[in-house]
């Protein structure tokens, strides 16, 4: 295994730890030459590698094949989210005019209600004019049957009728 891999990042800092002090102020570079010796060892030349490794052709295409099948499943979930993006915005459109036709059934309706007021207002205007003319008349009338009346007392002098006893 390359050394690189085999130290965690807790291992650097313990072996930062581990040095003297003296030594840290003599190389301020000791901790970054500790870890490129980790990254790349200067000092074993045989075990050197490069770092990147060799793919196989086999490898190339499987990971073409992978980015092809990721490219076409992004592009399928493209595909559905505009088609849904549609559904949606219909849907509004839809929502819309529902909700222009209900203000204007709305409108309507305070216009035909406002119309029946009217004709009601009218209608009990009209019949409380028709009884007052109905209660000035039956005044009238009152009065000349009182005339009538006290007209036929005075002209013809009624003595009033005995009563009579049992």
């Amino acid at each position: 295994m390359d050394k690189s891999k085999s130290f965690s990042w807790d291992d650097l800092l313990d072996r930062k730890a581990e040095l003297k002090p003296s030594d840290q102020q003599d190389a301020p570079d000791t901790r970054l030459t500790g870890v490129l010796r980790l990254i790349n060892p200067v000092d074993d030349p045989v075990t050197t590698s490069p770092l990147t490794r060799r793919s196989s052709p086999q490898e190339w295409s499987a990971l073409i094949e992978r980015v092809r099948s990721a490219a076409s499943r992004v592009r399928e979930v493209e595909a559905e989210a505009q088609e849904q993006e549609l559904r949606v915005q219909d849907l509004l459109e839809r929502v819309r005019e529902d909700i222009a036709s209900a203000n204007e059934r709305v409108k309507a309706a305070e216009a035909r209600t406002r119309e029946i007021q009217a004709r009601a207002d009218a209608l009990l205007k009209a019949a409380d004019e028709r009884v007052r003319a109905a209660e000035e008349r039956a005044r009238m009338a009152e009065e000349w049957l009182a005339q009538v009346y006290d007209t036929i007392a005075s002209e013809f002098s009624f003595a009033q009728p005995e009563t009579r006893t049992a």
